[in-house]
């Protein structure tokens, strides 16, 4: 071919497309002249070879062109004629990803539209090029604080009106590192073996805690030692039996309410469900798991809520016994997280520089806090505290009525004389908030902030009882705010919300067209091919919701939401709502309070809403961009 026929074959090219693009931008509703028009015909062209002729009848289409002029038949062969393979072949790298392929509905030409531009959007979300839904997050007003030593507040909260700040020990003043748990793990399995008798051949054939199976916030089902997550109306979403996850058809024939809602009344649930709050009891979990599972793969019957009891006795043997602390108090190095900067006793001095009266209330014995105090804050440590508090008995503390005995700050050993008054930088144990509060003078409980991690040993009680504002050091906020900053994290959570956007707007064009029939019903009962269409898009959103989540924890995903069915929805866990209703602030480690002033103002999230009208969706930039496309690329392309 010469070069004038390769002109004259190109130009006549440049012409069919164009003929081409404007026959099928007539039947696109959402067609806006900015955009290119090679992206345009591509997609047009993907969908018409996909959706087939029906697309032809629609609307105006079939009215503006005759068949004589544009068979229907022929039009796929024009649409190629129009945009060879070869000339467009970096405009299909871009449009075209096969990432992810959005179904196509048989009939139905302005749901197609929505699949096809959300599907163009998904594509450039997953390859990078909608820059401003990848960027870090700024941190908005609070960009000086990182968002994972913030603090986030569920109530409003002013430090400046609290009196006393007060602090549980393990896990809240003093962080440990994950070579604790398997600690806890082996002195437990040990004492399966030496005390309960279980079978020698578990002290080698369990290898050890699996930092990977569970998280915080579960529980174990008593009567069936199945491990669960349990969503924020106490249904049962994910269940583990040894390491083999249960099926969904086995949860709802295990969980049958009396209305057959799968939800457990309170009475059931306080028998069955033993939660696991802290992250001492994560070592529960995996201990039960592992030994349940040792029993099945040898076919060995065995008492499900037996071994349950006999787990939760040998892990809470390794507190009560002293043998975690002792190993613990010999190795300081080895299980302490470092303060190499001293954080903690900056925010230490910085309450007592404004005047606060500062507490510990913990339920491990004065030689152990002792020994960390000192490691971590220094041999002073007491000179920083007005009150001392030690073998505390929490939960017990905050319920029963029980007299203070003081602590020989040098023996250890406990006196007998009665106590009438706390004295600044000694030592007391045992005790109640009662007669904490009378002997301080404490009259206003809302004067008094507390902070721990376990909500219920901690904290429930002192808000529930006597008012004190409760803080909770829950470490995950660090890692799961961590894996959210990751380009791969956040490109999925987007992908997630598109479909989810994509599924209601589907909806919203099902039935028939208001432009040919206006008098028409607007929403119909599905069809059959409607319905095919959104339970496609479902589960590529359960999928694309399997997937985030297990950025988090791949058995349980996030420690504050769940599914109960398979990642088609999202629930808040029963850990978050417990964090919610029984916790006025939260943060990952008690350090974060030095990034405040000792009178900050903490107000709940301003995206927070009482009623599901007022949330707006300003909340996510998916909707504006499914509605203005030509931003897609303004900084990427």
């Amino acid at each position: 071919m010469g070069a004038g026929s390769g002109l004259m074959a190109a130009s006549q090219a440049r012409l069919l497309a164009k003929a081409a693009l404007v026959l099928v931008l007539l039947t696109a509703p959402t067609f806006r002249p900015h955009q290119t028009w090679a992206r345009q015909l591509l997609r047009h062209r993907c969908f018409l070879e996909k959706s087939g002729a029906a697309f032809l009848g629609h609307g105006r289409c079939s009215s503006t062109f005759s068949s004589r002029l544009c068979p229907r038949q022929s039009l796929s062969a024009l649409l190629r004629r129009a945009v060879p393979e070869q000339a467009v072949a970096h405009v299909q790298q871009d449009v075209v990803s096969p990432l992810m392929s959005l179904p196509r509905h048989p009939s139905n030409s302005r749901v197609n539209v929505v699949l096809e531009q959300a599907e163009e959007l998904i594509h450039r979300i997953l390859e990078g090029k909608v820059p401003q839904l990848l960027r870090k997050p700024s941190g908005h007003l609070c960009a000086t604080v990182d968002p994972q030593d913030k603090i986030y507040a569920n109530n409003y909260v002013d430090l400046g009106a609290a009196e006393v700040v007060g602090f549980d020990y393990d896990y809240t003043l003093v962080s440990y590192k994950p070579v604790l748990l398997d600690l806890i793990y082996d002195i437990a399995k040990q004492g399966l073996v030496e005390d309960l008798r279980y079978p020698q051949d578990l002290l080698t054939d369990l290898k050890g805690y699996d930092p990977t199976f569970a998280v915080r916030g579960i529980a174990v089902d008593m009567e069936s030692a199945w491990v669960c997550s349990l969503t924020n109306r106490y249904r049962v979403s994910v269940a583990y039996h040894g390491r083999d996850r249960v099926s969904n058809q086995a949860i709802a024939d295990m969980y049958k309410s009396e209305f057959g809602a799968g939800i457990l009344p309170p009475e059931e649930r306080r028998r069955r469900m033993r939660p696991l709050n802290d992250l001492f009891s994560t070592v529960e979990a995996c201990l039960l798991a592992d030994l349940v599972q040792w029993f099945k793969d040898r076919d060995i019957q065995f008492d499900p809520r037996s071994v349950v009891e006999d787990v939760l006795s040998a892990v809470g043997k390794t507190h009560t016994s002293g043998a975690m602390h002792r190993a613990v108090a010999d190795d300081l190095d080895r299980f302490l997280e470092p303060d190499e900067q001293g954080h903690l006793r900056q925010v230490l001095e910085q309450l007592r520089a404004a005047g606060k009266t500062a507490m510990l209330v913990s339920n491990s014995q004065f030689w152990y806090v002792d020994a960390g105090m000192s490691h971590k804050v220094g041999p002073d440590w007491r000179e920083l505290f007005d009150v001392v508090i030690v073998s505390a008995g929490k939960p017990g503390f905050y319920t029963q009525n029980r007299p203070f005995r003081e602590v020989s700050k040098r023996t250890s050993r406990i006196k007998f004389k009665p106590i009438t008054e706390l004295k600044p930088h000694n030592v007391y144990c045992q005790g109640s908030i009662k007669e904490l509060m009378t002997l301080k003078g404490w009259a206003d409980g809302s004067k008094i902030i507390y902070l721990g991690d376990s909500l219920f040993a901690d904290l429930v009680e002192a808000r529930r009882l006597y008012g004190w504002t409760t803080g909770a050091i829950i470490s995950e906020v660090y890692s799961e705010i961590g894996v959210q900053k990751s380009q791969e994290w956040r490109v999925a959570w987007h992908v997630l919300q598109l479909l989810v956007h994509c599924i209601q707007l589907c909806q919203e064009q099902m039935g028939p067209d208001p432009s040919e029939s206006p008098s028409a019903p607007r929403q119909q009962p599905h069809s059959a091919e409607d319905t095919e269409v959104l339970n496609r898009l479902e589960h590529l959103a359960s999928t694309q919701r399997a997937r985030k989540d297990a950025a988090f924890n791949a058995n349980f995903g996030s420690i504050f939401h769940t599914s109960k069915d398979d990642g088609r929805t999202d629930k808040r866990s029963l850990f978050a709502r417990s964090l919610q209703r029984y916790v006025d602030f939260y943060t990952s480690r008690v350090e974060n309070l030095r990034f405040y002033s000792m009178d900050h103002r903490f107000y709940p999230c301003h995206t927070r809403v009482s009623v599901l009208h007022e949330f707006t969706h300003m909340r996510d930039p998916i909707t504006e961009l499914m509605c203005e496309p030509s931003d897609w690329g303004a900084e990427g392309d």
